[in-house]
């Protein structure tokens, strides 16, 4: 099976001292006209993966620093690192699920363990989880609703009124991300290994049990690991291949409710990480941009059910400019206003060693104009 490609595991100690201008509110920080960082520069990140919020002032993003999990919180106002108690110590947190400000999961692991906590507003408790670590890939993702968790990894696994439900996967199926409406409707995408020869396996809850749909039909080699679900009748999934030395081909392909349709359109270039429906009918994307000639911005693309259209989102002052350097991994709307958030991480410039340094990095779009 593949590994985790950009995770910042590299990242130099960097100081864990936030100021206004990185920890901050986005206002305090670069901006373009679509997007503005809201946290960038030294913090308590080094990269994150994973984020999740119940309305503009209420967030929470996870990822890790120098071997130690970190999680940020969001207030309205600024990122900081969340004091709570009861949050154990983790190489990383990798998933994180708000349904509100009291309840809240995350999901880390520990060398070859895995920890599963749940914030109730006042601490973080530790939850007892089903099934071993995923040693192939400890990102294993979690979706919570009220009266449910959903996780995934090398099986599909449930949670209600403290009771774990395991549904068995073929042999060689990871299940990489995780999407719910509701308690009893549910989808989760992943891969049949090893890629090459391999099959994008995407399955359905219906309160009772996961039943696999139809296979979505993608290019040869793409590894499909995102989901985004709008409702039974529109769910995306997306991924991307790597031929040969040549630049990544994204992959997004539509269920309209009867069959699987491709959206990739103009979509090219990406090292597609993340997927979110916008709450008008499209969709954004992000990642890794991989585009000729080589630049180090933040790049989104954005999906009106028709075309997609590329943005730059904006640099961080201490930013690499001499080659890409800016990696996303995670898109969740930022409340109710139509804006959204987007994590990652980013590269410093090579000081006089040689060595780079990597900073998580917190990007927010501004609401669309209404119609």
């Amino acid at each position: 099976m593949p590994v985790p490609r950009l995770l910042g595991a590299a990242a130099v100690p960097l100081a864990l001292a936030s100021t206004l201008l990185t920890a901050g509110g986005a206002s305090a920080a670069g901006s373009t006209d679509g997007w503005e960082i809201s946290l960038s520069g030294e913090s308590p990140a080094g990269s994150l993966m994973s984020v999740s919020s119940v309305d503009a002032d209420h967030a929470w993003a996870v990822g890790r620093k120098d071997g130690h999990g970190v999680l940020m919180r969001w207030d309205g106002h600024t990122w900081n690192e969340d004091t709570a108690p009861g949050l154990p110590d983790v190489w990383q947190w990798s998933s994180v699920s708000a349904v509100s400000v009291e309840d809240v999961w995350a999901y880390g692991t520990v060398g070859r363990d895995q920890e599963l906590v749940h914030y109730d507003g006042t601490r973080w408790t530790g939850v007892r989880t089903a099934g071993p670590a995923d040693d192939a890939w400890p990102e294993v993702p979690i979706a919570a609703v009220p009266g449910r968790l959903f996780k995934g990894g090398n099986a599909l696994y449930t949670y209600s009124d403290g009771e774990w439900t395991t549904f068995t996967l073929p042999d060689r199926v990871d299940i990489r991300d995780i999407q719910a409406l509701s308690a009893n409707d549910a989808y989760a995408t992943g891969m049949r290994y090893p890629v090459e020869g391999g099959h994008p396996m995407t399955y359905h809850w219906d309160g009772t049990t996961w039943s696999l749909m139809e296979e979505a039909s993608v290019p040869a080699g793409t590894e499909v690991d995102k989901i985004a679900v709008e409702s039974p009748d529109s769910v995306y999934v997306a991924g991307w291949a790597q031929p040969d030395a040549d630049p990544p081909v994204p992959s997004v392909t539509h269920w309209n409710g009867d069959t699987w349709e491709d959206a990739t359109g103009e979509l090219t270039d990406l090292y597609l990480e993340a997927i979110v429906p916008d709450g008008r009918g499209g969709l954004w994307a992000t990642g890794t941009d991989k585009a000729a000639p080589a630049f180090a911005n933040p790049v989104f693309w954005h999906f009106d059910g028709t075309a997609w259209t590329r943005e730059e989102g904006p640099t961080a002052s201490d930013g690499e400019t001499r080659w890409p350097s800016y990696n996303f991994y995670d898109l969740a709307p930022a409340g109710p206003s139509g804006g959204f958030w987007a994590v990652g991480d980013y590269e410093t410039p090579m000081d006089e060693h040689g060595d780079t340094s990597h900073h998580g990095l917190i990007e927010r779009s501004a609401a669309p104009e209404a119609d």
